[in-house]
């Protein structure tokens, strides 16, 4: 009698194990069909043609509080990177076009109205902004590595 009731219970077991097994499967293969289906776009062609003719690059996020121009790199730092921003926020602040300094950003966007693959290009956009050179310099939703101060004014121009 008790090696029958061990046999059910072993069975039951082992279909129990074979359900989930086959669940796993399921899920893996839902989860890469997600991934193919959110990286079928060409992301240098998406980068080119968000690109105006001043080299900023529209990543359609805007980063939150920001008036005017934002520059971004290291404060009080001595790296060369910190020097420039330093040199444009100044330079640009003396022409009367408002510049601001920060050292680090959020980006800010509803969710809920995109579908899966905008939410995945805009991620996309902000994760290749992160691979950028400081410092950075967002004008409009637009941003860009190194501009110079006439890059920055003639976006700044186009608003």
């Amino acid at each position: 009698m008790n090696r029958v009731i061990l046999t059910i219970v072993a069975f039951f077991a082992l279909c129990f194990a074979g359900y989930q097994w086959h669940k796993s499967k399921q899920e893996k293969k839902i989860f890469v069909q997600d991934i193919n289906s959110s990286t079928d776009f060409d992301f240098d062609q998406d980068i080119k043609s968000r690109t105006d003719q001043y080299g900023f690059l529209d990543i359609s996020v805007n980063l939150p509080g920001s008036k005017g121009i934002v520059i971004m790199a290291p404060i009080n730092c001595p790296s060369r990177q910190a020097k420039i921003a330093d040199y444009l926020a100044t330079e640009l602040n003396k022409q009367n076009i408002p510049a601001t300094r920060i050292s680090g950003y959020t980006f800010n966007h509803n969710l809920a109205k995109m579908s899966e693959r905008e939410i995945n290009q805009m991620i996309d956009r902000v994760e290749y902004v992160k691979t950028m050179a400081f410092p950075l310099v967002f004008v409009n939703g637009k941003v860009k590595s190194n501009p110079s101060i006439e890059d920055i004014k003639n976006e700044w121009e186009l608003q």
